[in-house]
């Protein structure tokens, strides 16, 4: 059975060994190989979100699954060759919720969405018009990285530090919605430190 690439610009069908769509040169290095029958399910079914290359299984009435090319069930025998196939879903079915990810100040009125893969907060960077007061915050005092739908810290600053939840890190950290970052002083005594910047972060599927 012919297998291909479908590019997924433009939809064209090229040849498995292709890194470039021929129509519109789109990159398909990540794209995965796939038939005509299993693309002829999925646009029969009008499956949507699955995965090209995803297999697909029919299920009989007794609840067994059995492999597509089956005709009778391998648990009870029963005729299964009319069981329109479905997909395998045990296997992992791509469903991306776009997120979008905010600092927010602790009094609300300044925010700041990030939406680049790698951004350096600090005085002389990203969020300096907010931070340009706060002398406890280093020129370059952290990097922020999107990563597969999640968003990092990374602190860069060898004199204040960055805090997450008044914890100081020492490495790369995953930030959860309503965690709090604190550039270059942590919560003293229940008081926050007048020349560090406090953030809270808000993270909401759109």
């Amino acid at each position: 059975m012919e297998k291909y690439k479908i590019c997924p610009s433009c939809k064209t069908k090229n040849m498995p060994n292709i890194f470039e769509c021929i129509n519109c040169e789109t990159d398909l290095t990540q794209v995965k190989i796939t038939d005509e029958e299993t693309q002829r399910m999925i646009e029969t079914n009008n499956v949507k979100n699955i995965k090209v290359g995803t297999s697909f299984v029919r299920i009989c009435e007794c609840g067994q699954k059995n492999q597509v090319n089956a005709r009778k069930c391998n648990k009870c025998g029963e005729d299964i060759f009319d069981i329109t196939p479905i997909p395998d879903f045990n296997e992992s079915i791509e469903v991306k919720k776009e997120k979008s990810f905010i600092l927010s100040s602790l009094d609300g009125q300044y925010t700041y969405e990030i939406k680049s893969d790698r951004i350096v907060i600090g005085r002389e960077n990203v969020m300096s018009d907010y931070l340009l007061t706060k002398s406890y915050v280093s020129r370059s005092h952290a990097k922020l990285y999107l990563e597969n739908n999640q968003l990092y810290i990374e602190n860069l600053s060898n004199t204040n530090f960055t805090y997450i939840n008044n914890a100081k890190i020492l490495e790369k950290t995953k930030l959860n919605n309503l965690d709090e970052i604190g550039l270059g002083g942590k919560i003293l005594n229940g008081s926050y430190q007048e020349y560090a910047a406090y953030f809270k972060v808000i993270i909401e599927e759109k």
